[in-house]
């Protein structure tokens, strides 16, 4: 099945649709019949990884926690932060692997997906994610500063943590992340509807239409104001991450699609190029790499080019 290059870039999961990456533990919301609660080492793992998991309470609600590793005396935990949609399972390999060479490294899942609680009621925002990020990393104890690792729209509540409390944050990579300016340069791009317009373009208007409906993704994220809310942030004085080290890795631009109009892909491609561009320079030791041979889930498809950007921002 054809899947815009929208739909594939910001993995902002339809409530009808499936998800890019691995799927969840069971439906949003449900726990799976695996889950536990308080912390153990996990059955499935050899007996010399050290695989933890708990369910952490972050007032009133829990967060489903698995952390891989026990980490090097005085080196930061490494936070994996999904896309909308998949669970800490599609983190598995390459947090294993780091792992087994001495690192620590937690993932979550975020309300409504695998193994978490379901969503309260309404529409969620970039700082309702944020404060159940800290409510879990005060609740966990994690070993802080953290190392952001966020992939796609997890760089919203990453870059919302920065902001919140950078104190908090050593260090971030961004992984084919959610850049906000990029869905409003698509839409101000489309041409006006028209009768007999192509099945790619309409399913490109449809997949943007469906954005500024929080019921149309699985975490009921309010993406438009979202995005409203990060451009302010980039748009202040100064570089939004400071001196803290960002690496940023993107997969190339999609190639074009005949069924789209052409000044339509060049929009798109030039957005998504500045967005990338713009994210690393928001930091003063910020770098930016397009990364060849890999779809949207980088960490999946050339787990090594992350793993190496983890490792340089953990040693600096």
């Amino acid at each position: 099945m054809r899947r815009s290059a929208a739909a594939i870039a910001a993995t902002a999961v339809l409530v009808t649709g499936g998800c890019t990456g691995s799927e969840g533990d069971g439906p949003a919301g449900t726990p799976s019949e695996s889950e536990t609660t308080g912390s153990q080492t996990t059955d499935s793992q050899p007996a010399d990884d050290v695989v933890s998991e708990q369910d952490v309470n972050i007032g009133g609600r829990t967060l489903y926690l698995r952390c891989w590793g026990e980490g090097a005396a005085g080196e930061p935990t490494v936070l994996l932060m999904s896309g909308s949609g998949p669970t800490t399972s599609y983190w598995e390999p390459m947090a294993a692997d780091l792992a087994s060479d001495g690192h620590h490294l937690c993932a979550y899942d975020r309300l409504g997906v695998g193994r978490s609680d379901a969503l309260p009621e309404g529409p969620r925002t970039t700082e309702d994610q944020v404060d159940d990020l800290l409510a879990l990393l005060d609740e966990a104890e994690l070993n802080e500063p953290v190392v952001l690792a966020a992939h796609s729209l997890g760089s919203l509540p990453a870059v919302g943590l920065v902001h919140r409390a950078p104190e908090r944050v050593s260090g971030i990579v961004l992984i084919d992340p959610w850049s906000p300016r990029v869905s409003g340069a698509q839409r101000a791009a489309l041409p006006p509807e028209r009768p007999g317009e192509s099945p790619e373009l309409a399913e490109e208007r449809e997949i943007l239409d469906s954005w500024r409906d929080p019921a149309q993704n699985l975490e009921h994220l309010a993406l438009v104001e979202n995005d409203a809310d990060a451009m302010r942030l980039f748009d202040a004085p100064g570089p939004f991450f400071g001196d803290l080290p960002v690496v940023v890795l993107n997969r190339p631009p999609p190639p074009y699609d005949p069924g789209l109009p052409r000044p339509y892909h060049r929009a798109y491609v030039a957005a998504l190029e500045a967005g990338a561009e713009e994210l690393a320079a928001e930091s003063t030791d910020g770098t930016l790499i397009w990364v060849e041979d890999t779809g949207h889930n980088i960490h999946e498809d050339r787990p090594e080019v992350v793993t190496d950007a983890i490792l340089d921002v953990l040693g600096q």
